[in-house]
Parts: C-alpha cells; sequence; structure tokens
C-alpha cells in the first residue's frame, strides 16, 4: 500500500442564471432564486422536505449548497447502496460500543452558512448528546465529527471534494471519501494535506476521532462484484 499527499482539487463553479449539470455528474444544479427562495428563509427547511415529498416517486435525493443552489441528486442505486449500507453497518456496530450517534445518507445537516448537506455517513461524539437531542426536526443544525462520502457514477470527485471541504471548514474532524473505480480512499483533516491510500485493504480511523474503528474497504467495496459473481 502506498500513501502519498495531494491536495484538494478544485470546487465546480458556481451556478448560473439557469440550471446546468456540475462537472460530468448527473447531479442537477437550480439556483434557488428560480422557485423564489434563498438561503436565508425561515421556512426553508419545511420547503426542501415539502419538494422532496413531491417528488419521492423518482428517488432523487436533495441538498442545498451555501451558494445557495438546490442539488437534485439521482438515486444511488447498486452496488451503491451496498456499500453505503456495509460501512453505515460497521459505523452503528463500532459506535455501540465506543459511543456517540450515527446516521446514513438520508440525514441533512444544517451548516453555518445555510447550506444542507447530506454525507453518506456521518458520526457525532457521545460528547455532544445535547445537540443531537435537541428537539425534532427534517434537518439537524450541527456538524459531524466525522463524515464519510463513497464515489458513484452520479458524483463527481469535484462535487464530493467541494462538499467535505465545507463540512471540514465549519468544525467536522475528519472525511473519508471512498472510490471504487480508482480504489482509492482519501482522508481529509482540517488544516492539513489529504491522505490518498492506494488499494488498502483496511482504513482505519484516526485516534483523536475514531479509535479502534477499521473499515475492510478492499472486501467490502473494492472488491465487492469480483466477490459477488465467484
Amino acid at each position: 500500500m502506498t500513501t502519498v499527499a495531494v491536495r484538494p482539487l478544485p470546487t465546480p463553479p458556481t451556478a448560473g442564471p439557469a440550471s446546468h449539470r456540475m462537472g460530468q455528474s448527473a447531479t442537477l444544479a437550480i439556483p434557488l432564486a428560480e422557485f423564489g427562495r434563498a438561503l436565508g428563509d425561515a421556512d426553508l427547511d419545511q420547503w426542501l422536505e415539502d419538494f422532496a415529498a413531491r417528488n419521492a416517486d423518482s428517488g432523487h435525493t436533495y441538498a442545498i449548497s451555501g451558494k445557495g443552489v438546490l442539488l437534485i441528486m439521482p438515486p444511488t442505486g447498486d452496488p451503491g447502496a451496498f456499500f453505503e449500507t456495509y460501512f453505515v453497518a460497521d459505523l452503528v456496530f463500532w459506535a455501540r460500543a465506543r459511543g456517540g450517534f450515527v446516521r446514513g445518507p438520508t440525514a441533512r445537516f444544517i451548516l453555518p452558512d445555510g447550506a444542507r448537506y447530506g454525507p453518506d455517513a456521518s458520526w457525532v461524539s457521545p460528547e455532544r448528546r445535547d445537540e443531537v437531542r435537541q428537539g425534532t426536526r427534517p434537518f439537524s443544525r450541527l456538524v459531524p465529527d466525522f463524515i464519510a462520502e463513497i464515489q458513484s457514477p452520479s458524483n463527481s470527485r469535484e462535487e464530493l471534494v467541494d462538499k467535505i471541504n465545507h463540512f471540514l471548514r465549519y468544525g467536522t474532524r475528519l472525511a473519508w471519501l471512498m472510490d471504487a473505480e480508482t480504489r482509492e480512499v482519501v482522508k481529509f483533516r482540517p488544516g492539513r494535506e489529504p491522505e490518498v491510500l492506494h488499494d488498502p485493504g483496511f482504513v482505519d480511523g484516526d485516534a483523536d476521532v475514531l479509535p479502534g474503528f477499521r473499515f475492510a474497504v478492499r472486501e467490502k467495496i473494492f472488491d465487492f462484484m469480483t466477490a459477488t459473481e465467484e
């Protein structure tokens, strides 16, 4: 296994006056202004929840960027849905012994600049119990300690790096980006260069964030399709 450091990829361009596709992915980006909405709207969470409910049959998921853009993402599909499930399951199993709060890909977080993003998996430390239990609402107004993203055909690398850097800017302490196509895992930490792991068998959580957490990324993601064909 070889480890090298790389600089973050450039963030994607902001949305123009009309909707467009970001990078080479299938994510559709539409400025909130086209719906007569803005990041500062007091009822934006309810609007987004209602928008998702009205379009539930499409299977799409929705987020809002810090630049006031509605992001419409196609269904994850297979094998990405398996990848997400395996990772969240392992994170939950670890958290049952270590504590903290795990969320899967349907969760959304309101960041300080008004963005509403949902990583594929996230964890909040047990010391932040009061923040987690702040009442029933569709979106949590907190920043997870750890997030993970799994690259899929519906996301460009630029989109995911931009999202990860957004979380790091507001307090996330560790983030992973896993890519089955390139067989890479990129570990992000605030104020440090990203660390790229090439075809690792396992990825370990940092001792100051996820002590003792280990994910068999080669078996459960990189070699998943080969294993299911045998």
